[in-house]
């Protein structure tokens, strides 16, 4: 039974920008505007952190997964942005509940655990009124949650 409340539930990433780990010895080095900013679309963006235990240690799998529209991600398709994203990126994430997030570093292991390419795809939609669009998805794995930005900032 409805009691006529209405509300939008706050989910998904807003913003991302990406930074290459070559060269970046901390997290204040990834000041706002200093990366490639990745132009995603109003849906289908989203950051995931799993816990596990293996082997008795606690494992953090960290899953960005970004979505733009087809037209606004030809620059994803170059081949030093797929190098970067292979190699290793830190990545800036704006959540649409405002926090931001710093993914691809932990205080644990700096830079070594980075966001890596796990997949680049480019879809044409499964119906009439899906959009051609493309899916960056990247992938790391330690033993933390992504830090606060203003938290990681300060760590180092």
């Amino acid at each position: 039974m409805s009691d006529g409340k209405q509300y939008k539930p706050v989910g998904g990433v807003v913003a991302a920008e990406l930074y290459s780990v070559r060269g970046l010895a901390s997290p204040a080095q990834m000041a706002a505007g200093g990366g490639t900013a990745v132009e995603i679309a109003d849906a289908g963006s989203s950051y995931t952190e799993t816990f596990s235990l293996e082997e008795g240690r606690v494992r953090v799998e960290h899953l960005l997964v970004l979505r733009a529209d087809a037209a606004r991600a030809e620059a994803w398709f170059d081949e030093s942005f797929i190098a970067a994203c292979a190699e290793g990126v830190a990545a800036r994430i704006t959540l649409a509940s405002g926090e931001t997030l710093v993914a691809g570093w932990s205080p644990r292991f700096g830079f070594e655990q980075a966001l890596r390419l796990r997949s680049l795809a480019l879809r044409s939609g499964a119906e009439a009124v899906d959009e051609p669009h493309a899916e960056l998805t990247l992938f790391s794995c330690d033993t933390a949650r992504a830090a606060a930005a203003d938290v990681a900032a300060d760590s180092m």
